[in-house]
């Protein structure tokens, strides 16, 4: 008998060890998941899936192996520019907890200067059919109730079952999740802040020694994660790519699992040879605004930490008639709100309002390149090359202040 059979037989009742092999299996099987969800064959587009597969595949088991004791709670930072999924907000700073409901915890962190936040308690990912979303508080509404930050800019959160003495955010049953999301509107110029969670009643009790039960349990998880994730948001977003008539955008609107105080809209651009998309609406009376590029497929926001595949309120250009005029296009239009959909001629394009006064319902059209400043106010300004170098310049050396 060879050594290799040998030691099959040896680990035939090590939990662990058939865990990986099915994680090992699960994994080769992801390529058949891709073709099933219709993305695209070509070299280039394969080269970027299979880039995709990897990179969700290191975020699953980070999340599964390290991160997923409700008894033992740490903070995890996701949808980084090489970890997303669900089209989510460049302007987001996002961290999540594996909490227990009926256990109580306790959030702290510094936010002077944050310009926004939101904490959520969510019964899980929405792809994985965990839809719910449980309590959700803003930092602003934190900070008008003056309860919970200091006024040296200390958070202290308090999150636990009803009935929890100085409880903030009352947990469901079913809540599996504490979501923190910071906006940052001017990348530039505002703090990323630092929290830390605690669960009182096990404080100074380090985790136990890894259990096989465990890590076969964590990798079973982050395997499922994977499997759903890469064909749950392909669906989504093909559904979402026909919902109504490409170029125009729906009205604004909270969609099942998004944050309530937050209204979305959007829609898919189709780009002609030789042609943009100017989507226009006045600007909003809004905490923060912002409009993002999302993929078809992968369904992420692109390298947003050194394209412009968003832009928001504090960055984005307003015409002197109080318009925001956007220009989605494959190459540089030269334009100050240039959303770059990073080649691509089809894909979609998404708005964000929160805590809006206002909720403009933005117009596109479809323009000939050659005429775009003819469509456009004689005072627009120009973006030429040396000034775009610059601005990608400066938001690449921004969004490092997030992961720094």
């Amino acid at each position: 008998m060879d050594e290799r059979a040998t030691q099959d037989e040896a680990t035939t009742g090590d939990p662990a060890t058939r865990a990986w092999r099915d994680w090992a299996e699960r994994a080769r099987a992801l390529v058949g998941r891709l073709d099933e969800a219709g993305y695209p064959t070509d070299p280039a587009s394969r080269a970027v899936a299979a880039r995709h597969l990897a990179r969700q595949s290191a975020l699953a088991l980070e999340a599964e192996l390290e991160h997923a004791d409700p008894a033992h709670p740490t903070l995890h930072r996701y949808e980084q520019p090489w970890s997303q999924w669900g089209a989510p907000n460049p302007d987001n700073v996002y961290e999540r907890c594996a909490i227990d409901p009926a256990a109580t915890y306790v959030l702290r962190g510094r936010v002077d200067g944050v310009h926004e936040a939101l904490f959520s308690l969510v019964e899980g990912d929405l792809h994985l059919g965990r839809p719910g979303v449980h309590a959700e508080l803003a930092l602003s509404d934190l900070r008008a109730r003056g309860d919970a930050v200091a006024a040296d800019g200390t958070l202290r959160l308090v999150i636990g079952p009803p009935g929890t003495p100085g409880v903030t955010l009352t947990t469901d049953p079913e809540t599996r999740l504490l979501l923190i999301r910071q906006y940052l509107y001017d990348w530039d110029t505002e703090p990323v802040a630092s929290f830390s969670v605690e669960r009182p009643d096990r404080s100074g009790r380090p985790a136990p020694s890894t259990a096989p039960a465990d890590v076969a349990a964590a990798l079973g998880r982050a395997a499922r994660w994977v499997e759903e994730s890469i064909t749950h948001w392909a669906a989504y977003a093909a559904a979402t790519r026909d919902l109504l008539e490409h170029n125009t955008f729906t009205a604004p609107d909270t969609p099942p699992g998004g944050a309530p105080s937050i209204a979305y809209g959007g829609g898919c651009f189709d780009l002609p040879d030789d042609a943009v998309l100017l989507v226009e609406h006045p600007e909003p009376d809004a905490h923060y605004w912002n409009w993002s590029i999302h993929h078809l497929h992968w369904f992420d926001s692109g390298a947003f930490h050194e394209r412009p595949t968003s832009i928001n309120g504090a960055q984005a250009h307003v015409d002197a008639d109080g318009i925001v005029r956007v220009v989605v296009a494959v190459d540089d239009p030269g334009v100050p709100n240039w959303l770059d959909p990073e080649g691509h001629a089809l894909g979609l394009a998404v708005y964000r309002y929160v805590g809006a006064a206002t909720t403009p319902h933005p117009t596109g059209r479809v323009v000939p390149r050659a005429d775009l400043r003819l469509a456009l106010p004689a005072d627009h300004p120009v973006v030429g090359a040396d000034d775009r170098r610059r601005m990608l310049a400066d938001r690449r050396l921004a969004a490092q202040r997030r992961w720094s």
